[in-house]
């Protein structure tokens, strides 16, 4: 079993090295290709990134790369937070050319300024401080609320978005913006479905600590499981990316038996 259990967790970090890169590509290729380079694409890459440096420290921390290099513990690139808020303004940017972020949109990413403010602090820390927060607080509290957090404001701002794309396909007629507004209903669904998944992780990492007194150190099935959601999350929305701003746009006129088989879905 330990030999399958090895196995297993070389795989998925040597595939979580390819999907990262993977992701990263994307989001490059989408700023240096685009054009024009729009407020939706500039969105999505950075949401892009924000899910690689997600998956980049999950890996690290269940798979012990922390306790080789604790001088990136607490590095302030970990920014899950703002995952949600970024996809919720990508919608709304990509349903409507005319949108752009305002002063007052600061609001929904103030949960991110305080997550990164509050890594920065610590990674200001002494080493010695540094280590005691690590095997206490964070581990046993601060993570897994962080986990919490991300998947309850990922779903709260995934629903805020599908709302958006419902009243846009009720008001759209049969035209570029109604496929665009499907293909956002369905990538948003998928995009729900793997967070539930990824959600698997929170309830293995709270049974260990509240049952056998000790924080999430190392891979179980669970983890698996949602590790593999959190890799998929990424893989589709980069494929999503690519089509959506370089591939569907460049199609010849609508296929309107391809509307019609959407509308009796």
């Amino acid at each position: 079993m330990d030999v399958i259990r090895w196995y297993i967790e070389v795989f998925l970090f040597l595939l979580a090295g390819g999907v990262i890169s993977y992701g990263l590509i994307s989001a490059l290729g989408m700023w240096i290709m685009a054009r024009p380079r729009t407020l939706a694409i500039r969105l999505l890459s950075v949401c892009l990134i924000l899910l690689c440096s997600a998956i980049a420290h999950e890996a690290m921390l269940l798979g012990g790369g922390y306790d080789r290099f604790p001088q990136f513990r607490f590095l302030p690139v970990y920014m899950t937070l703002a995952v949600g808020p970024m996809f919720f303004h990508y919608v709304k940017a990509r349903l409507y050319p005319g949108f752009r972020l305002r002063r007052k949109d600061i609001k929904h990413f103030l949960p991110a300024i305080g997550q990164i403010s509050a890594y920065l602090t610590m990674w200001l820390q002494r080493t010695s401080f540094q280590d005691d927060l690590w095997n206490g607080f964070y581990r046993y509290y601060l993570h897994p609320l962080e986990n919490l957090f991300f998947v309850i404001t990922g779903l709260a701002y995934l629903f805020f978005a599908h709302r958006f794309i419902k009243h846009e396909i009720g008001v759209r007629k049969k035209d570029e913006g109604l496929l665009i507004a499907l293909r956002l209903k369905r990538t948003t669904k998928v995009i729900a479905l793997f967070l539930v998944v990824y959600a698997a992780y929170l309830v293995d990492d709270t049974v260990r600590r509240l049952l056998l007194l000790r924080a999430q150190t190392d891979m179980t099935w669970l983890s698996y499981v949602s590790f593999a959601a959190l890799l998929g999350m990424l893989v589709w929305l980069s494929l999503f990316a690519w089509l959506s701003e370089f591939w569907w746009p460049r199609r010849h006129k609508l296929n309107m038996d391809r509307l019609r088989h959407y509308f009796r879905d």
